[in-house]
C-alpha cells in the first residue's frame, strides 16, 4: 500500500489525519479528546491500535488536545520539536505523554516506515511546522497553520502528491466579525492564520502535475464558509485546467474516508 490520508476533522476546535503506509498508520496531530478521536476513527474504519505514533504540529490545544492520553493509552510515542516539548514541560506539564521523541525543523527522521521532513511555518506558536512525508515514491505535504506561505513552504510543500493546506478566513467576513481588534490582527498577520485569497493563490506555486489530491483545512466556524473555500478552489483549478485533481474541504464535524494514492486512477 502506498501513502494514504483520512481526515478525522478540522477547525479551531480540533484537528487531526491519519497517515496510512504499509508498515502502519500515524495521526498528525490529536486535537479532539481520546474518546472522540477513537469514535472518528472507528466511523472511518481506522483501526486505533495502528497507530504507531503521533506528530504534534505545534502546542495550541486544537491540535494538542488528546495527544497524552491517546498516547499512554496505546504505549506511542508524541513527536513534538524540542522547543515545544521545552515549553511544555515548563508550562504545561500535563499535557505531555510518558513516550516523547524530539525532532528538529529540518532534519529528517524515520517513523513507520515513512520519512518525515519536519519545517517551520509562521504561526504565533512556540515552534510551529508543517510536515512532509515521504514513502516510497510518493509525498503528503501538510500545513494547517500559517500566516503565511513564504519561501521554504513553498520549497517543501510543492510537488507533492496530496497537498494539506491551511484556508482559514475570508478577509471581509474577519472584519465584520465581533472579534476583538487585537485577535483580527493576530489571525490576519504574518503570524497568524492563511486567508481563503493567498491559500488559493499560492496553489499555482504548489500543484504539480503530481498532485493528485488536494485538502483545504482549518476553515473558521465563524470567518469563512465551506462552500465559499470550494468555489474558491474549484475556480482556481478550472483556471489551472487541474479538474483532474481530488479537491476536499475538510470541514470541523466530519470524517472523511480514506483516500490511498495507489487506488487512484
Amino acid at each position: 500500500m502506498s501513502l494514504g490520508i483520512t481526515a478525522l476533522g478540522s477547525g479551531s476546535s480540533g484537528n487531526s489525519f491519519v497517515v496510512h503506509s504499509a508498515d502502519g498508520n500515524i495521526l498528525i496531530d490529536a486535537g479532539f479528546s481520546r474518546k472522540e478521536l477513537i469514535r472518528r476513527m472507528l466511523e472511518v474504519n481506522v483501526d486505533p491500535s495502528s497507530v504507531k505514533a503521533v506528530l504534534l504540529s505545534h502546542e495550541h490545544d486544537d491540535h494538542l488536545k488528546g495527544c497524552r492520553i491517546f498516547c499512554d493509552q496505546f504505549k506511542i510515542p508524541l513527536c513534538i520539536s524540542f522547543e515545544t516539548w521545552n515549553y511544555l514541560r515548563h508550562q504545561k506539564k500535563d499535557k505531555l505523554p510518558a513516550n516523547i521523541h524530539q525532532f528538529t525543523a529540518g532534519d529528517k527522521f524515520e517513523l513507520a516506515g515513512m520519512t518525515i521532513l519536519p519545517f517551520t511555518v509562521q504561526h504565533d506558536a512556540i515552534d510551529p511546522v508543517g510536515f512532509v512525508i515521504q514513502g516510497k515514491d510518493k509525498q503528503i505535504g501538510f500545513a494547517s497553520d500559517l500566516g503565511a506561505v513564504n519561501a521554504l513552504a513553498k520549497l517543501r510543500l510543492n510537488d507533492s502528491d496530496i497537498l494539506i493546506l491551511e484556508s482559514n478566513y475570508d478577509l471581509n467576513m474577519l472584519r465584520r466579525s465581533d472579534r476583538q481588534i487585537h485577535l483580527k490582527k493576530r489571525i490576519a498577520g504574518p503570524h497568524g492564520h492563511l486567508n481563503n485569497v493567498d491559500a488559493i493563490e499560492a496553489l499555482s506555486d504548489l500543484l504539480t502535475e503530481r498532485t493528485k489530491v488536494l485538502m483545504l483545512v482549518h476553515a473558521s466556524s465563524e470567518c469563512n464558509d465551506y462552500e465559499l473555500v470550494r468555489t474558491l478552489a474549484r475556480e482556481q483549478l478550472e483556471k489551472m485546467q487541474r479538474n483532474d485533481i481530488i479537491m476536499k474541504v475538510i470541514e470541523q464535524n466530519k470524517t472523511l474516508e480514506t483516500i490511498i494514492l495507489d487506488k487512484l486512477t
